[in-house]
């Protein structure tokens, strides 16, 4: 454990994907002491990507902690996945430290990915770094990157340092305080400064002292008017040596770092019994659950009981290493990044204390909403037990993994961030719980409903030796007020239905109801009435009635006017500016959209539409808004209300379901 805050570095690799992060914090890694031999995504010795399905892609899926300690400092390194369908575990490595990193190719351009998690790195009011590799690569060029990052994530990303070269040859890197960007490194130093006597000693000199830029820089970090910016090659090591030095002498400490809990904002000398926060949750075959939590208040002990109730005892406590090492500690202290193992109640994102107090919530980063979603169904019917829990454990492991069984259509449903984000977890389900499934586009839960009144008809009669059936029922129907259900009448009189009978045509009519009738979806809004039927003294019973009612009403259902209405979705679409007109012309003639609102942000660069969209037209708009916008358009959707289906549509619809219903049989 660590108890001067002043020595401790949280920092967290943030940026697209085969940027470079892994390969980075492998590199500081081993320059730091924590291995001896530095790993390589390449030939799948990486400290962070030790998962078989990152080795398998090279590309990193969960978030990695890696602990080193040297010359005295504490440090806690967050790999994070590139990919923004894994961008909970992004999110919440930016919550946890105190200093975000972006990582960005030379080779390439700014990404939408990067600027958007700069941009909540600082909504989170957390400094921000941007390094740059792929230096050395053919089509590099250092000067032409950093224009590009002042115009698209502002002006206040300033180089620190320098490459000797763009492209082939670049072999070290070189400081800037004699060079071109020196002023405006000095100014966004400045401009953080509340202290008006070396405002005007700047202001008359012009410059700053080795010592006054020192003492400076970490206010300009903190309130965000630099945004320092140094070239790095992770696997020659060029610039290494100057990263290390700026993280060392300028990344923020947990100090001033403050969180709020309830009412009150908490930092890490509050007075106060131990608080802490769990940021990340993920499993290890041999040691179950794992959580890596960030201590807020307080001290965490390896003997504490932790959790809601009675609690629980730590299986373990320690600091992660990397792959499968660790160092096992006695204790940890607030500002520290730590990991703990079997206690299974703490979840992701809660606050935890010691037995006997509850804590409050704290505010934590939202989450985007998972927006792709599949049936599943086990390949083997003896996985038919396991599967629930499987994809249970899973979904606790990542917040924007969601399990749920959807009533109206009878299917369990899985809900992801993209493809690959459902793929990985379908990897997962097979390598960890041995559960394979198949998975097919859910149904969509239509509703049926009528247009105008009419009569349905049934008699039940069957003989079949012995005791028969009879049952007769006369129904009106008529179209119900929104969101009324069916509404059962009972308008019988003079005895035609004994009393003891109309309970059985109700429940008849209202199971076909649940069933459906035009697309097996359910029927809504119907208003019916039994007025008359017949009876048997002998053959007359509760099946023969409810037999009678349920065919009665389709009879009725199918002269009514049937229609179907359909799930119309609010969606929020972003977008780069350039993508907005193609992307409003799909969604108004090709996906029955309507536009009702278009605005723009991030001064003018981003383009946000928001739209009502069927359901039936979003399953799988993910691909497409990705392939339009080159993997840089993000949506949100949710519910917003049942719409008519066009009679062309409903045509199709019903004879899908008919065909459908036809195989299921």
């Amino acid at each position: 454990m660590s108890s001067d805050l002043a020595t401790v570095r949280n920092v967290a690799f943030v940026g697209h994907s085969a940027a470079g992060k892994t390969s980075l914090v492998d590199a500081l890694a081993h320059a730091l002491g924590a291995t001896d031999r530095k790993g390589a995504v390449a030939d799948k010795t990486s400290l962070c990507d030790t998962e078989p399905e990152e080795q398998e892609k090279g590309h990193t899926f969960q978030l990695k902690l890696v602990h080193a300690s040297k010359n005295g400092l504490c440090w806690n390194l967050l790999d994070t996945p590139g990919y923004p369908e894994f961008g909970a575990d992004a999110l919440s490595a930016m919550f946890a430290c105190e200093l975000v990193v972006g990582v960005a190719s030379c080779a390439g351009h700014v990404s939408y990915n990067l600027r958007n998690k700069l941009e909540q790195a600082k909504s989170l009011g957390r400094a921000r770094a941007i390094l740059v590799t792929h230096v050395d690569a053919d089509n590099a060029s250092f000067d032409e990157l950093v224009a590009e990052m002042q115009r698209k994530i502002g002006e206040e990303c300033v180089p620190l340092c320098v490459p000797d070269k763009s492209g082939k040859g670049f072999s070290k890197v070189l400081g800037v305080r004699g060079g071109a960007w020196k002023k405006p490194l000095l100014d966004r130093v400045m401009d953080a400064c509340e202290d008006e006597a070396a405002l005007l000693e700047y202001l008359e000199k012009d410059d700053l002292s080795v010592e006054a830029f020192k003492r400076h820089v970490p206010r300009a970090l903190a309130k965000g008017t630099l945004v320092p910016i140094l070239p790095v090659h992770p696997l020659t090591g060029a610039g290494l040596e100057e990263v290390l030095a700026f993280l060392r002498d300028f990344a923020p400490s947990p100090a001033n770092t403050r969180f709020v809990a309830g009412e009150k904002v908490i930092s890490c000398d509050s007075p106060g019994p131990l608080l802490g926060v769990v940021f990340n949750v993920k499993s290890d075959p041999h040691v179950g659950k794992i959580c890596l939590a960030r201590i807020l208040r307080g001290t965490l002990k390896a003997s504490d009981l932790i959790g809601p109730g009675r609690g629980e005892k730590i299986g373990g406590l320690f600091y992660p290493v990397g792959g499968k090492n660790k160092v096992t500690v006695d204790s940890a202290s607030a500002g520290e990044l730590v990991a703990f193992s079997k206690v299974e109640h703490v979840a992701w994102s809660q606050t935890f204390t010691q037995t006997g107090t509850d804590p409050a919530p704290l505010e934590m980063p939202r989450n985007p909403p998972p927006m792709l979603a599949l049936a599943v169904q086990p390949k083997s019917r003896n996985d038919e037990q396991k599967i629930g829990p499987a994809l249970a454990k899973l979904a606790s492991e990542d917040p924007t993994f969601h399990v749920h069984h959807e009533p109206h259509t009878h299917e369990l449903v899985i809900q992801g961030m993209s493809d690959l984000h459902l793929q990985v977890m379908e990897q997962r389900l097979k390598r960890r719980f041995g559960v394979e499934v198949t998975t097919s586009l859910p149904r969509i839960a239509y509703r049926e409903t009528i247009t105008k009144s009419s009569e349905g008809h049934h008699r039940h009669k069957k003989q079949s030796g012995g005791r028969g059936q009879f049952g007769e029922c006369y129904l009106r129907l008529k179209p119900a007020s929104k969101d009324a259900g069916i509404v059962f009448q009972d308008a019988v009189v003079g005895g035609s239905i004994p009393r003891n009978l109309i309970p059985a045509v109700e429940k008849g009519i209202r199971e076909i109801a649940a069933q459906g009738i035009l697309t097996h979806s359910q029927v809504v809004d119907v208003e019916v009435a039994v007025y008359d039927g017949k009876y048997h003294d002998v053959d007359s019973d509760e099946a023969s009635f409810k037999r009678a009612g349920a065919v009665a009403f389709r009879d009725g259902f199918a002269k009514a006017g049937p229609v179907l209405t359909e799930p119309v979705m609010s969606v929020e679409i972003r977008v780069p500016t350039e993508h907005a007109g193609a992307i409003f012309s799909d969604l108004t003639s090709h996906r029955r959209g309507t536009v009702h609102n278009q605005e723009s942000e991030h001064d003018g660069h981003v383009t946000v539409i928001q739209a009502h969209v069927p359901l039936s037209m979003m399953l799988t708009y993910h691909r497409d808004l990705k392939s339009q916008t080159a993997g840089e358009g993000t949506y949100t959707m949710k519910p917003d209300h049942y719409a008519r289906v066009p009679g062309s549509e409903q045509e199709k619809i019903i004879a899908q379901a008919g065909r459908k219903h036809a195989e299921d049989e």
